[in-house]
């Protein structure tokens, strides 16, 4: 072949694979957001607003998709599983992480080795809610009656093994109440009972239940934040309540499968962190009482094993049994 043709031949070929799959051109298709939740939560909201501002910036849909059940590890072992090219991502959060690994005794995927952490998103806290008409409407005057009918006040939740649950669970152990525990699919279904007078009470990531509280049809007990929600700020903290372990946030973050490429990492990364700034993501993730923001990827390794350690000792406290 001629020089020439072969400069030509050569023009014409297809980047090799070194050059792609180090991320340049990503994404050049439909990226997968794949959220542990129904649609409508809380966390599905958070993903959903962030997807609409990455598909802005990166020219490509970015697409939730609703995986739930075994406390996210459906959803995290689906992106864990896929190919490391970008193309598939989780909304990972304090089940998918924290949880899981304690709640099966052989978790179809590991957290630490099969995922890599890609941003930090934000957190929420838990809000404990009650029927207007409850009559034990306060932490002390819950603790009390709860004490004196013993097993005799419920509480719904979603199902065992999540953040809002745990959070009453822990709220037992530091107590020694003894409260029972009625598991819902979600928020919505606990928060339907507690309206029609089914359950007194019940918890839930902030955001899911604010559109009844605005509404006053359920009355707010307790928040589960170092300090009183912005959206809630009449709505005292357990911690006021004199129980500081009683801190409990639901936290979100971007995870990919191990191996993505470090410039596909960098650009998701970045660009969340742009969302995250944009003043109608802050305005609307602040109205459900989410708190978006940063934290440097070493902090935020070094926080999820934290959060594994503390909630094992909850889980094993509270008798549950690894499935």
């Amino acid at each position: 072949m001629r020089r020439r043709h072969f400069s030509v031949a050569l023009a014409t070929l297809p980047l090799a694979p070194s050059a792609w799959a180090q991320g340049e051109d990503w994404p050049t298709r439909t990226v997968r957001i794949v959220c542990p939740f129904t649609a409508g939560g809380s966390q599905d909201n958070i993903a959903r607003r962030l997807a609409a501002k990455l598909t802005d910036y990166l020219g490509q849909s970015f697409v939730v998709e609703n995986r739930t059940g075994a406390g996210g590890s459906i959803a995290a072992d689906n992106v864990a599983k896929s190919a490391p090219d970008g193309y598939s991502m989780l909304l990972g959060n304090i089940g998918s992480h924290a949880l899981v690994p304690h709640l099966y005794a052989k978790p179809a995927y590991n957290a630490f080795t099969d995922l890599e952490t890609v941003v930090w998103i934000g957190t929420q806290p838990n809000l404990l809610c009650c029927s207007p008409t409850f009559p034990y409407d306060t932490i002390p005057k819950l603790i009390a009656a709860a004490k004196a009918k013993p097993g005799t006040i419920s509480y719904g939740s979603s199902g065992l093994g999540t953040s809002p649950s745990l959070t009453m669970e822990l709220f037992k152990q530091k107590t020694g109440v003894d409260m029972t525990f009625i598991s819902y699919r979600g928020a919505a279904a606990a928060a339907a009972d507690v309206l029609a007078g089914h359950v007194p009470l019940c918890i839930a990531n902030i955001d899911s239940l604010m559109g009844q509280v605005s509404a006053g049809k359920l009355k707010p007990v307790a928040t589960t934040g170092a300090t009183r929600s912005t959206v809630l700020p009449d709505t005292p903290t357990f911690a006021e309540a004199g129980f500081p372990d009683l801190v409990v946030t639901s936290w979100s973050l971007w995870a990919v499968p191990k191996g993505t490429p470090a410039r596909i990492k960098e650009k998701l990364k970045a660009a969340t962190e742009r969302a995250l700034l944009a003043p109608d993501v802050i305005a609307s993730m602040k109205a459900g009482g989410f708190e978006p923001g940063a934290m440097p990827l070493p902090v935020v390794d070094a926080f999820i094993k934290t959060e594994h350690k503390r909630w094992g000792e909850v889980i094993r406290g509270a008798g549950i049994k690894p499935q």
